[in-house]
């Protein structure tokens, strides 16, 4: 009578077969999770840098701008004394944004003429007024689109001329 102890080689392939089959099932399911949660972080991060501003412009009695740089690949949220729509030197800035600090996640180019973007202002920026309205560089009210992906989904952030913003 042997008293044997342990797992056989065919055991012990069949567990690792099994747990190999899994996971190449469930790596492809995180990986989607993951990016489209980046994509409805940067999305809901955004929405609410576009909500600050428009609070800050109110309890500031001044402009708040949004500017996005396609170039850097970042957006800057700043307190626009000269009502511009420009940052300029002594202006203060709230916060700079990286699209990096949201992997996977751009401007959708097949969006806004190429750019992810539609402002009605030539250099991609949107000022809040202190009574909530929105305005561009000529001192005309404005609306603007941020289409945002990440190559799975796309999310829109349509800001009216009312000041509303919100996620479509």
């Amino acid at each position: 009578m042997h008293d044997n102890k342990g797992f056989t080689v065919m055991e012990l392939l069949t567990v690792l077969g099994i747990i190999a089959i899994m996971a190449a099932v469930a790596v492809p399911s995180f990986i989607s999770w993951r990016n489209n949660s980046q994509l409805s972080r940067a999305t809901q991060e955004l929405y609410s840098h576009f909500q600050s501003a428009k609070n800050q412009a109110a309890r500031r009695n001044t402009f708040c701008t949004i500017t996005f740089d396609t170039v850097a690949g970042n957006y800057t949220v700043f307190v626009d004394d000269d009502q511009d729509l420009t940052l300029d030197a002594g202006e203060q800035v709230l916060r700079t944004v990286a699209w990096l600090e949201y992997p996977g996640v751009l401007l959708d180019t097949a969006q806004g003429g190429g750019d992810g973007l539609i402002f009605t202002n030539p250099n991609n920026a949107i000022a809040f007024a202190p009574n909530g309205f929105c305005f561009n560089n000529t001192g005309s009210l404005a609306a603007g689109n941020v289409f945002l992906s990440n190559n799975n989904r796309q999310t829109q952030i349509t800001i009216t001329p009312t000041g509303s913003v919100r996620i479509n």
